[in-house]
C-alpha cells in the first residue's frame, strides 16, 4: 500500500505532530517543518495529499499566506489552524481558498478526524476545479490506448483522487456467466491475493446501476476468519461501473478506510473522470481488436518491435509524471543458429514460440514481452529497479536453461539465454540510449561465458 504524505507547516509543528500520532494515521508519512523556507522547498520537491498549516506571525495576512501555499501546491487540500473563530482571519482564509479551517480551542477533537476525512474519504475532490484542471487530471487516461496500461492508470488516478488503499479493475459477465477476469490490480504485494478476492467477492461487487456504489465489507461476510486480511482496515469498498458495449461491463473496486458521502461521489472530478475513463476503455477495447494486425508478432503472438516503441514512450512519460522507474531487458538465445542448422527452420520457429511462452510466464501482466527480431527478445518491467530486474532476469535465465524445447517433435532441445539490463532513469533517460545500453550489456554476456545476466555500465551513459 502506498503511504500518503502530509505536510505539517507551523512554528509549533512538533506540537501538532503529537496530536496526529494515533493508530489510524500510523501508516501516513508526516513531514514536520517549522519554518516557511523549509516548507516551501519541500512543496517544490514533493507532492503532498494534505497540508496542515498555521501562520508564522499574527501580523501576516491570512489570504496572502494561503495564496503562497496554493501557488506552490495548487491541487493540495489545505487545513488551516486559526486561533479565533471570529475576525478577519476567518474571512481571509475562506477568501484565499483553504479547504478547511480548524480552531485552536477544539483542535484536540477536530484535527485527526479532519485529516482522516481528506486522506481517506475523498474530501479533497470538493474544491472547485477549472475545466483545464479536470482535463489535466484525466490526460494520462485519455491518452492511453493499451488496455493493460490503461487499466493500471485508472486505478492509479483513483488512488491519487481518493487515497484508496487498493484497487482492482475487472470484467464480470454476470451471475452464472463464468469467473470474473482481472485486468489490473494495485496495492497488493502478490497477484494471487486480488485474484482470490475476485473469485470470492467479484460477483457481489459487480453492482447494477450507472453510478459508483459504496459497499461495506460486512455485507460480503468479509468478517469471516478466512476473509482477506487486507479488508481488516479497509472496510469500505467503492464499486465503479464502466459500460463499454451491450453485454460488456468493467468494474473498478476500490478499498477505502473512510466512507465517501454523496457529495464526494457526485463531485465534478469523479463524474468527469468516470466518463473519460469509460471512453478510453471503449477505445482500448476496440484498439485491442486491431492490435493483432499492428503490434503482434505473427509467429510468437508476443508484441513486436513496433509496439516496443509505443510502450517505451508511454512508460517514460508515466514514470516521469509519477517519479517511477522501469527496466528494459534485452536478451538473445545463445547459439540459436545451431538449432536451425541441425533441425530446420520449422523446428526453430516452434522453439521461438516456446521460448516466448517461458518468458511471458516469468513476468507480470503489467509487463511487456516483445519479440524484437530473429531470436532476440525485449522485456519491459514496470515499476522495477535494477536490483529487482536482476532477480527477474535470473529467473528467466534459469527457467530457459531448465526447459526442454521441441518435446512434441521428440527432440528435447536444451537452450541458454544471455540477458542485458538497463534501468530508467538510473542508466538512461532516452528511449534509444536505454535500448542501446541494454543491448551492450547483453553482448558483454555473449562475448564472455553466455548464459549470463549483465547490468548496464553507468560509465557508458552519455
Amino acid at each position: 500500500m502506498t503511504h500518503q504524505r502530509v505536510l505539517i507547516l507551523a512554528s509549533d509543528a512538533k506540537c501538532i505532530e503529537e496530536r496526529v500520532q494515533v493508530p489510524s494515521l500510523a501508516d501516513v508519512h508526516f513531514s514536520i517543518l517549522s519554518d516557511w523556507e523549509s516548507g516551501a522547498e519541500a512543496l517544490r520537491k514533493e507532492n503532498f495529499s494534505v497540508i496542515v498549516a498555521r501562520k508564522f506571525s499574527t501580523g501576516q495576512r491570512t489570504d496572502e499566506y494561503v495564496a503562497a501555499l496554493l501557488a506552490l501546491a495548487p491541487k493540495t487540500s489545505i487545513i488551516l489552524i486559526l486561533g479565533e473563530k471570529e475576525g478577519p482571519s476567518v474571512r481571509e482564509a475562506l477568501k484565499g481558498g483553504v479547504s478547511e479551517i480548524l480552531f485552536e480551542e477544539s483542535l484536540s477533537d477536530t484535527l485527526v478526524p479532519c485529516v482522516e476525512k481528506y486522506l481517506f474519504s475523498g474530501y479533497g475532490l470538493l474544491r472547485r476545479m477549472s475545466l483545464d484542471e479536470l482535463f489535466d487530471f484525466c490526460i494520462p487516461v485519455i491518452t492511453s490506448t493499451d488496455m493493460g496500461l490503461l487499466a493500471t492508470t485508472i486505478l492509479e488516478k483513483y488512488r491519487e483522487a481518493l487515497g484508496t488503499s487498493f484497487g482492482i479493475l475487472f470484467r464480470c459477465v454476470g451471475k452464472g456467466g463464468g469467473p470474473c477476469t482481472m485486468l489490473a490490480s494495485l496495492g497488493f504485494a502478490d497477484d494471487l491475493v486480488p485474484a482470490g478476492f475476485l473469485r470470492r467477492y467479484g460477483e457481489a461487487l459487480a453492482t447494477p446501476g450507472p453510478g459508483p456504489k459504496v459497499v461495506h465489507a460486512d455485507t460480503l461476510n468479509a468478517s469471516a476468519p478466512d476473509a482477506a486480511d487486507f479488508l481488516a482496515e479497509n472496510r469500505i469498498l467503492l464499486s465503479v461501473p464502466f459500460d463499454l458495449a451491450p453485454g460488456s461491463r468493467l468494474y473498478a473496486v476500490l478499498g477505502l478506510r473512510g466512507t465517501p458521502d454523496a457529495e464526494v461521489l457526485n463531485s465534478p472530478l469523479l463524474n468527469f473522470f468516470q466518463r473519460q475513463a469509460r471512453l478510453a476503455l471503449i477505445n482500448a477495447e476496440r484498439g485491442a481488436q486491431a492490435q493483432s494486425l499492428i503490434y503482434i508478432d505473427d509467429l510468437t503472438k508476443l508484441y513486436n518491435g513496433r509496439y516496443l516503441n509505443v510502450v517505451l514512450d508511454r512508460e517514460m512519460k508515466r514514470s516521469e509524471r509519477y517519479r517511477n522507474f522501469f527496466c528494459v531487458l534485452f536478451m538473445d538465445i545463445d547459439f540459436f543458429k545451431r538449432v536451425n542448422d541441425a533441425h530446420g527452420h520449422l523446428v526453430g520457429s516452434r522453439v521461438l514460440v516456446e521460448v516466448g511462452a517461458v518468458l511471458r510466464a516469468c513476468v507480470r501482466d503489467s509487463d511487456t514481452v516483445v519479440r524484437y527480431g530473429g531470436d532476440e527478445f525485449v522485456v519491459l518491467l514496470v515499476e522495477t529497479n535494477a536490483d529487482e530486474a536482476m532477480f527477474v532476469a535470473e529467473r528467466m535465465r534459469k527457467m530457459i536453461e531448465a526447459e526442454t524445447f521441441a518435446k512434441e517433435a521428440s527432440l528435447g532441445i536444451r537452450l541458454t539465454i544471455s540477458i542485458g539490463i538497463a534501468a530508467f532513469p538510473e542508466h538512461a533517460t532516452t528511449k534509444q540510449t536505454l535500448l542501446n545500453l541494454a543491448d551492450q550489456a547483453m553482448y558483454r554476456g555473449k562475448e564472455s561465458t553466455r548464459n549470463v545476466v549483465y547490468l548496464a555500465h553507468t560509465r557508458n551513459v552519455p
